[in-house]
């Protein structure tokens, strides 16, 4: 090819680019020109449209406020919350089996060891649980590694991880969030009980600053409709936080009944003394929500039948 004809060939190639850039460019600017143009139907539904119903007013803030606390900082919400709230109800209601198998994990876990378990004498229930919270962390990568040998050894091996989130879950995080998960059923549970509405509020993990500047950090805040409930769960060393919760106790005004410290060691028999020492209401996992929901029980009716005094029917 000569090079008359290669010019004549590349003349022809701009004047197509160019061609295409300009019905591009048209092409967007009607389009820009239509979204610019308010449609008729979508105003016409928007100025139907009610305004969003109001969001329901906090009482915690304002309880804490009351009290000289400020709220430093509040945990946002995570996106893996609903998995580890799922894994936290599965150990929290299996924890007399699962407890020897995450005190191993809890020690090896700072330096990613290798882990082993020994099922060869648990009962083919208990060996089901075991195996099916290790595939349920493996999948999520709360463990690196895990195989399980059957007959006859029946040993299970795992490969802990360094991963944050995982370190957080093992360390005490899955406690709180389980009884998170059993106050909201408290909750649930009343409502399905009552006429009307039952409000619910929570505080997981906020961290406050109290009257005289020191910072707290407090497990949960919650209330059920106007009454309000503090919960500290601790897995262990909980006998140095005694003096600690009596006296934050007594500035939050809260009696033993509407303060809870929940122990995952604990036998029963032990509770009543822990809460005489504590001046809260200590519970094992195993009873709290029952506890809760008998004091929560107790308050509603009281609130309920408070309402039916002030109502206009009660002054006739």
């Amino acid at each position: 090819m000569n090079n008359d004809k290669i010019e004549a060939l590349l003349e022809r190639i701009a004047v197509a680019l160019e061609r295409l850039v300009e019905q591009a460019s048209q092409r967007e600017t009607a389009a820009n020109v239509l979204q610019s143009r308010p449609n008729v139907e979508e105003s016409a539904l928007d100025a139907r449209r009610p305004d969003p119903a109001p969001l329901p007013s906090s009482i915690l803030k304002p309880f804490l406020n009351s009290r000289g606390i400020q709220i430093k900082v509040l945990p946002a919400d995570d996106a893996a919350d609903q998995v580890i709230d799922s894994l936290s109800l599965y150990l929290g209601e299996r924890y007399e089996v699962l407890s020897g198998l995450l005190a191993k994990i809890k020690r090896a876990m700072q330096s990613g060891m290798l882990i082993t378990e020994s099922l060869k004498d648990r009962s083919q229930q208990e060996v089901s649980s075991v195996c099916q919270f290790c595939t349920r962390l493996h999948e999520v990568a709360f463990l690196e590694q895990y195989q399980y040998f059957r007959s006859p050894t029946y040993l299970i091996k795992a490969k802990t991880t360094t991963l944050p989130k995982a370190q957080r879950f093992f360390s005490g995080q899955w406690l709180e969030r389980f009884v998170l998960q059993k106050i909201k059923a408290v909750h649930a549970q009343i409502r399905s009980e009552v006429s009307g509405e039952l409000g619910f509020e929570y505080l997981i993990n906020p961290q406050i600053t109290l009257p005289n500047g020191d910072d707290f950090e407090l497990d949960i805040l919650a209330s059920i409709g106007s009454s309000i409930y503090w919960i500290e769960a601790k897995s262990g060393d909980y006998q140095q936080h005694a003096a600690k919760y009596s006296k934050f106790a007594r500035l939050l005004g809260l009696d033993p009944d509407h303060s809870f410290m929940v122990l995952t060691d604990v036998p029963d028999n032990r509770c009543g003394t822990l809460s005489s020492l504590f001046s809260m209401t200590v519970c094992n996992l195993q009873t709290f929500e029952e506890k809760l929901l008998a004091v929560a029980r107790s308050d509603t009716a009281q609130q309920s039948a408070a309402t039916d005094d002030l109502s206009p029917a009660a002054e006739h």
